[in-house]
């Protein structure tokens, strides 16, 4: 590969991006007043836009301000919004004295620099390379567009019908405030997915669907740090675009069969929150942790969670004061939950918290211990948190207490299969499909998966037209294997 090099300052060129003409003069009124002129000796200049210093980006200045702006910062957006914040942010050049710390990496932020900052909160800076980062920012100018066309539909999901009574747009019927009285395994919510412990809750007279009343709070589109974009507010139903009847969570990576949150960045891809993850915010008081946490500035880095101790390439929620790391599988968990043969309130505790002494699962009848191994994200998961009791020293593993399909709810009726869908390829129609409805696990004796052979030791079980299985994991793996041997079957003969 020919290429040309400059042996004092280490730079390598292309034959085509150095034979690329550079424009002496810029004239550029929406980025200075004054024209730009082309600095040919870069190394040193740092720019005032994005503070950073580019051997390849071609330099700019202002003799008359003595401004400094690279070629690729040139038409930079003024007037943003970006998914960490609230509020719109504006670019100033001029910032005021102190120490100030940037929003989205907390580091902080050079004062004889510019950078972005939020006219209606006091103290609140992004640096302009943080701010316009991808999965921060969502591409839009907004220096000419009005507030109230930048605004979004976050009111009441529901119509109320009267004081306590609602009609939420999930169901068909009206649904009354009530208050939990004692606990009922059996009650599930339809938004969650997670049995009703205590506070209020919407329920319907004429079914069994029931919905805590922050989950029936939850509203119509709301702005998240996860996406740049708008989110809205949706139910995982079987039906056209969704031949499952399940979602999967971006964050938490979990599949469900509730309310989630999405939108969808193209016509192939959406991206998915759902209605626990999309709950976090910065900064987030986690209950087992003294300090808040907060979302890394770069997504996809290797960090290790404190509570599974499995390493990810992934989301996770960082302390900035020590080196706490929480992923979001973890920081979503239920702190406290209750259990039919308790009670009083079970508190989540991590596997180092068993090392003082020995801690039995009361209902796998299993240890309970650390995770001490270096375990990945798509490595088979040890169960290491577990909920305790203290005052009656009741101890259960969190997947024998919640089950590893955490956010399915069980349903009864014909509406409620979910499928396992597998394709021969993309484009191609469907080539093995497994259908399911999800059922408690509460009979004297429990049944065997069809797959694993196991018992099925979680709270719900699969049940197919002949089948069962103990997971959703085992389901998709037999639906895999029931298309493997069609394929077999159709290459054979």
């Amino acid at each position: 590969m020919i290429f040309y090099h400059c042996l004092t300052c280490n730079l390598s060129m292309h034959p085509v991006c150095a034979m690329r003409k550079v424009p002496f003069f810029i004239d550029h009124p929406k980025s200075h007043p004054h024209p730009l002129t082309f600095f040919p000796t870069q190394a040193s200049l740092v720019c005032h836009f994005c503070a950073l210093i580019k051997k390849l980006d071609p330099t700019y200045i202002c003799t008359k301000c003595v401004f400094v702006i690279h070629k690729g910062c040139i038409g930079f957006p003024h007037v943003i919004r970006i998914s960490r914040h609230t509020h719109r942010i504006s670019f100033t050049s001029s910032l005021p004295c102190g120490k100030l710390s940037c929003g989205v990496c907390h580091q902080q932020v050079d004062n004889d620099y510019g950078a972005y900052s939020c006219k209606k909160c006091d103290a609140y800076f992004v640096h302009s390379k943080c701010a316009l980062q991808r999965h921060v920012w969502d591409g839009k100018d907004l220096e000419e567009v009005p507030e109230e066309d930048d605004m979004i539909d976050d009111g009441e999901p529901f119509k109320r019908i009267a004081d306590g009574i609602i009609l939420h747009p999930f169901h068909c019927h009206n649904l009354h405030l009530q208050t939990t009285r004692a606990y009922d395994e059996n009650k599930y919510c339809r938004g969650c997915a997670l049995p009703i412990y205590e506070g209020q809750f919407y329920s319907c007279i004429e079914s069994d669907f029931i919905l805590h009343e922050h989950c029936a709070n939850a509203p119509r589109m709301k702005r998240h740090p996860l996406h740049p974009h708008p989110l809205t507010l949706v139910v995982a139903t079987r039906g056209p675009g969704n031949e499952e009847g399940t979602f999967q969570c971006d964050a938490c990576h979990r599949k469900g069969t509730g309310f989630f949150y999405e939108h969808h960045t193209d016509q192939e891809n959406i991206f998915m929150l759902d209605i626990h993850c999309a709950s976090i915010f910065e900064p987030f008081q986690y209950q087992g942790h003294e300090h808040p946490l907060f979302l890394p500035s770069e997504p996809n880095k290797w960090g290790r969670c404190q509570m599974c101790t499995y390493e990810y390439v992934d989301l996770n929620l960082n302390c900035l004061e020590c080196d706490y790391i929480l992923c979001f599988h973890c920081a979503t968990l239920p702190y406290k939950v209750r259990y039919k043969h308790d009670s009083h309130f079970l508190k989540i505790c991590n596997g180092k918290e068993a090392n003082d002494q020995s801690y039995w699962c009361e209902i796998c009848e299993g240890k309970i211990e650390e995770g001490t191994e270096r375990a990945f994200y798509n490595t088979p998961k040890k169960d290491t948190s577990f909920y305790k009791c203290n005052a009656c020293c009741t101890t259960l593993h969190q997947r024998c207490l919640l089950g590893i399909d955490t956010y399915m709810k069980p349903g009864e009726t014909v509406k409620d299969y979910l499928s396992s869908i597998k394709y021969a390829s993309e484009g191609q129609s469907k080539e093995s499909i497994t259908d399911v409805r999800i059922l408690l696990n509460s009979s004297l004796t429990r049944p065997i998966c069809t797959r694993c052979l196991c018992r099925c030791p979680f709270p719900i079980f699969f049940k197919g037209h002949n089948t069962i299985f103990c997971s959703w994991d085992c389901v998709e793996d037999s639906a895999m294997r029931s298309y493997q041997r069609l394929l077999y079957s159709f290459i054979s003969g």
